[in-house]
């Protein structure tokens, strides 16, 4: 269709406007109505053409037209093409994207900030961090990335371009790492905050226009009720800080707000005898890992320097030239600066964590039987091998060009350190099982954990029974082999873990769910095992809030 604007009236639009409002790109497998609900935006079409010229010195008239070019997690964005060939990009997030204004406040910022050291990113050419304007939604317009998205050939490429992409990953890690900041939290211009807000200062910015470290932007801070409550949100320079802050912040919206739930997965609740969980289990871990916090980050200073990384450097989020030059890296939302022992990880899609092989930095290779393994085998230990040549030459590269990452890697731990981190400041949802389990790990390793320069040991505040360890390590275990079955069950039928499917592979999904539960009530020894299959099957719609 064409929609008229002030100047032409024939700017054509790919689709009727409930096509642009709507998310179109995948169905879900359950609780379908929320998430399409979550996702609707509906604003001025008109006005987003009139913002996007005037962003880049056009005029109306000059927009040949728009079209919706992709829906992801948090956003829909829009391509507007000029009429001398020209091509903007306008991000608009969804209404259940939060936190509102910070989120859009913090990434503008960041893209700016790391564009200014030397980081392939788009032009910023217009925001706006509040809905309060003519559109009727926050936005982003930027310049549109050239090149093509690293996952169109993330499987196909050979060893020589998976080294080209994985130094230049690299080596732009390194200049994120060399940035000196002085806080934790999160960049955003100082213009963007409330001017009683309390914000550090980065030196040397004001010239472009007043860089600073504010609130940390990542949902589990706003996710929920945790948006109004009064918690400290101050940036942080010390790391002690910094750990105790999301323990102090879970606390408290428990306080306030928790109540008996059922586990958020279904197929974890058999290990609950199907009974809503009470929330003073997870409070006493929140405790107890309060009592630990001053022991987590490790001694040495430089493990402890605030440091900003790409939050999800995945190769939808890279963009490549036909020669694999990195043109450009999109999509710096919900962006955090941390410690270093905290940011220390290979990122997910370049990581074989798990494999000896990589994890000892053997240099990859296929098995010697290779030609005698039939082909399915064969396919396998190809992908295998991919995934070796990533982890060794992303491991190896950061060795020779940014030291303080692989070092921080290396740290006795640090994947423990993490993980009482992520969990302590994770929104409880009817898991008492994951903290506690990091909580008594600790415990068993403390001396290689807190030990002091002269080699002494300060004595653990913690203190677990056998029987107690021995049961929620049983608890654990079943977990993970539920997490596993439930991985390969979506494998199976083509959904992500949260029931994602394209809208091509919907009808088959549900007809092989359909399939699977049959199976599954008939397979069932008792009327009770049939009952509880089908209350808490685990790709039916469900309450979130865990009541029902």
């Amino acid at each position: 269709m064409r929609i008229p604007t002030a100047e032409r009236p024939d700017v054509a639009v790919d689709a009727a406007d409930d096509y642009l409002f709507t998310y179109t790109s995948g169905r879900w497998i359950y609780n379908e109505r929320i998430r399409l609900e979550e996702r609707y935006l509906k604003f001025d079409v008109k006005q987003i053409v009139r913002i996007v010229a005037s962003s880049c010195g056009r005029t109306e008239a000059d927009v040949l037209n728009l079209h919706k070019l992709g829906e992801g997690g948090f956003n829909r964005t829009f391509e507007v093409t000029m009429r001398d060939g020209l091509q903007i990009v306008a991000r608009l997030p969804y209404p259940c994207t939060f936190p509102n204004h910070y989120t859009v406040a913090s990434e503008v910022a960041t893209i700016d900030f790391v564009r200014l050291h030397g980081i392939s990113v788009p032009k910023i050419y217009a925001y706006s961090a509040t809905a309060q304007n003519p559109i009727g939604s926050e936005y982003i317009i930027m310049e549109k990335v050239q090149g093509k998205e690293l996952r169109g050939i993330w499987f196909d490429m050979t060893p020589q371009q998976t080294l080209k992409i994985v130094e230049q990953i690299v080596e732009m890690e390194s200049l994120l790492f060399s940035i000196h900041l002085p806080a934790n939290g999160s960049i955003y211009y100082k213009r963007d905050l409330p001017a009683e807000l309390e914000t550090v200062e980065i030196p040397g910015t004001g010239e472009f226009g007043g860089f600073c470290i504010g609130p940390e932007v990542r949902c589990r801070w706003w996710y929920k009720e945790r948006e109004k409550l009064p918690l400290d949100r101050t940036p942080y320079r010390d790391s002690r800080n910094v750990l105790r802050a999301v323990g102090n912040k879970e606390l408290t919206w428990m306080t306030h707000y928790a109540r008996p739930r059922f586990h958020h997965e279904p197929l974890y609740r058999e290990s609950y005898g199907f009974q809503k969980v009470p929330p003073a289990d997870h409070m006493q871990s929140l405790a107890e890992y309060l009592q630990i916090v001053d022991y987590i980050p490790p001694k040495e200073s430089r493990m402890n320097r605030p440091i900003l990384r790409h939050p999800d450097l995945q190769p939808n989020n890279i963009f490549v030239s036909d020669s694999m030059d990195i043109l450009g890296i999109i999509d710096w939302q919900h962006s955090a600066v941390l410690p270093l022992f905290l940011q220390a990880l290979v990122p997910r899609d370049f990581q074989n964590y798990g494999d000896t092989d990589s994890e000892q930095l053997a240099k990859p290779k296929l098995p010697d039987n290779f030609d005698q393994l039939d082909p399915h085998k064969q396919d396998e230990a190809k992908e295998l091998l991919r995934r070796r040549y990533l982890h060794f030459f992303y491991v190896g590269k950061t060795l020779k060009v940014n030291r303080d990452h692989y070092d921080a890697m290396q740290l006795d731990h640090v994947f423990l350190r993490q993980k009482l981190f992520q969990h302590a400041g994770a929104p409880w949802e009817g898991d008492n099982v994951t903290l506690k389990m990091d909580l008594i790990r600790a415990t068993q390793v403390w001396r290689e954990l807190v030990h002091n320069e002269d080699g002494s040991v300060p004595a653990c505040p913690l203190d677990y029974s056998i029987p107690e360890s021995k049961r929620y390590s049983q608890q654990a275990s079943e977990q993970q082999t539920i997490d596993e079955n439930l991985e390969w069950a979506c494998r199976r039928f083509g959904i992500s873990a949260e029931g994602w499917v394209p809208p091509e592979g919907y009808d088959e999904a549900q007809r092989m769910i359909e399939e699977f539960k049959a199976e599954s009530l008939k397979a069932a020894g008792t009327d009770l095992e049939r009952d509880e299959i089908q209350n808490h099957w685990p790709f039916d719609d469900r309450d979130e809030d865990g009541q029902d």
